[in-house]
C-alpha cells in the first residue's frame, strides 16, 4: 500500500504556538503578582523598615505669629493729587507760499450717468448678471470703489430662473458709454452695451 505523503507535509508546515504565547504572558502576570504579594508581606512583618527614626523628623520650632502686611499703596494713590495741565498748543504752521494762478482754468467733465436727451433713447451698461445676488451686490459695491454708480436690477427669464443683472446708465451719448466700458476693461471687468428704445 502506499503512504500519503501530503497530509504529513502539512501537519509539519503549521506549527502550533498558540499555547505557547499563553503561557509567556500568564508567567509574567502570575510572576509580578507573586512579587507583589511579597513585597507587601514583608513590609507587614518588619515594622521597622517603613519606620523614620525620630531624630531625622525636624522640630517644630514655633514662630512668632507675623505682623498682617502694610500696604502703602492705597494711601498714596487716596493722598496724592495730580495736576494734569492741558498741553501746549502746537506751533503756528509756517506761511507756505502761494502757487502761482493758473493760466488756463480746467472746466470739469459733466457727470456721464446724466442722460442730456429727453426722447427716452440712450443706452445701459451691463457689467454682469448673476444667479445669487450676493454676487451681483459685491460687483456693485466694486463698482461704487471705482466711481460708477450702478443698480441690481432682478430678472426672470423664460425657463423660470431668476438673473440678478448689475447695469450702470443710461448714458445719452456713445462716447460717454466707451469711457464707462474703458475703466472697466483697465480695471478687468468686461461689459455689454445695451441701447434703450
Amino acid at each position: 500500500m502506499s503512504k500519503d505523503y501530503r497530509r504529513a507535509s502539512l501537519a509539519r508546515a503549521t506549527p502550533r504556538r498558540g499555547k505557547q504565547g499563553h503561557s509567556c504572558l500568564w508567567s509574567f502576570l502570575l510572576g509580578g503578582m507573586l512579587g507583589a504579594f511579597g513585597v507587601g508581606l514583608y513590609w507587614t512583618q518588619n515594622p521597622d523598615a517603613m519606620q523614620t527614626p525620630p531624630a531625622a523628623l525636624p522640630a517644630k520650632v514655633e514662630r512668632p505669629a507675623a505682623a498682617p502686611p502694610s500696604f502703602e499703596f492705597p494711601n498714596l494713590l487716596r493722598d496724592t493729587e495730580v495736576d494734569i495741565a492741558p498741553p501746549p498748543p502746537p506751533p503756528p504752521a509756517a506761511p507756505r507760499p502761494e502757487p502761482p494762478a493758473a493760466v488756463e482754468t480746467v472746466q470739469p467733465a459733466p457727470p456721464p450717468a446724466v442722460p442730456t436727451s429727453t426722447n427716452g433713447k440712450g443706452f445701459l451698461v451691463q457689467v454682469g448678471s448673476f444667479r445669487r445676488a450676493s454676487d451681483a451686490e459685491r460687483l456693485k459695491a466694486e463698482l461704487a470703489l471705482l466711481g460708477i454708480s450702478s443698480r441690481v436690477e432682478k430678472a426672470t427669464i423664460p425657463s423660470g430662473e431668476t438673473y440678478h443683472r448689475v447695469r450702470t446708465g443710461p448714458y445719452a451719448d456713445q462716447a460717454a458709454v466707451d469711457k464707462v466700458r474703458a475703466l472697466l476693461k483697465r480695471n478687468g471687468k468686461d461689459a455689454m452695451t445695451i441701447p434703450i428704445k
